[in-house]
């Protein structure tokens, strides 16, 4: 299994991509965005709460998308963290999905070693699966000092970089992105403001006119006639 750290991550990364959904905006007070925040980073590691129960039962029933689907509509029942159930549903349902697929690409080795762990996804179907490609560590938790070991200080680290260095790219392209938005409706704001040209005739007809309420009491060439 991943480490939270990388679920965490997930966590983050559902609440930043479903933002628009929910009720507050990052640009609210913090306070505002952090249960949502916290909500759904607890999801992303939920499925873990299994190992609570022993080793034995682990990667069983709550890494299925069985589990996933039952939490999201209970969720979703109790608080609706986006306008409308199904909304709702669907984001609870994003934020503890990530978590079995982080697992599904997680073995003991990085690259094509078919060394994942497997889960069984169509749960009760006992068949369970697991990508051939690995990208993620896993770690070791048989007991508590494996905890501590130096292979899961590697996986942590390997996990923070590799998921921090993705967040801040993507942060970065967001942000470009939004400004690219905010400069191109500033753009066309302008264009819809600015005053039209008048024709050379309209402008003729204006300043005749403007001289005839300038003089009204000079005489025409008609009356002299």
């Amino acid at each position: 299994m991943a480490s939270p750290i990388a679920h965490s991550f997930a966590g983050f990364w559902t609440f930043a991509c479903q933002r628009g959904h929910f009720k507050t905006q990052l640009t609210a007070h913090w306070r505002e965005y952090l249960l949502p925040l916290g909500v759904l980073i607890l999801l992303a590691n939920a499925p873990d709460l299994d190992l609570l129960l022993g080793n034995a039962v682990h990667r069983g029933f709550t890494h299925s998308l069985t589990a996933a689907t039952l939490v999201s509509l209970v969720l979703s029942c109790v608080w609706r963290i986006a306008p409308g159930f199904w909304r709702s549903a669907i984001v609870y349902f994003i934020a503890y999905s990530s978590h079995l697929l982080i697992d599904f690409f997680t073995g003991t080795k990085i690259g094509w070693t078919n060394t994942g762990f497997g889960m069984p996804l169509f749960w009760p179907w006992p068949k369970t699966f697991s990508s051939p490609l690995i990208l993620i560590f896993g770690i070791h938790h048989k007991n508590f000092a494996a905890l501590f070991s130096l292979d899961n200080l590697r996986a942590c680290t390997y996990e923070t970089l590799i998921f921090g260095a993705i967040t801040v790219v993507a942060s970065v392209l967001w942000k470009r992105k939004l400004k690219s938005r905010i400069l191109r409706k500033a753009k066309l704001k302008a264009r819809t403001n600015r005053p039209t040209p008048e024709s050379p005739t309209h402008l003729l007809f204006n300043l005749e006119y403007q001289k005839g309420e300038a003089s009204p009491h000079l005489p025409t060439l008609q009356d002299q006639k």
